[in-house]
């Protein structure tokens, strides 16, 4: 079973020590942005000709408290202007 990305979930990446979150891109609806990397919504890299690292994982709302990450949807700045 894959994963499916949602904007504000945490990930695991390989080669990157803590969790990152996800991000949707605002100009652009079908990209995720993780730790400055595209992906899809099933967590592939976006771009074939971009390399970006795997994702280990996506981290369940309980492993993020007990990481104490916010598990709350925080909206852009841009949108909150």
């Amino acid at each position: 079973m894959g994963i499916r990305l949602y904007d504000s979930a945490w990930v695991a990446l390989r080669g990157v020590d803590t969790p990152q979150q996800v991000q949707k891109d605002r100009l652009n609806p079908a990209i995720f942005i993780i730790d400055g990397y595209r992906y899809d919504i099933d967590g592939r890299a976006f771009y074939v000709s971009e390399t970006a690292p795997d994702i280990l994982r996506l981290l369940s709302l309980q492993d993020a408290r007990t990481l104490g990450l916010s598990t709350q949807y925080v909206a852009p700045k841009e949108i909150l202007a």
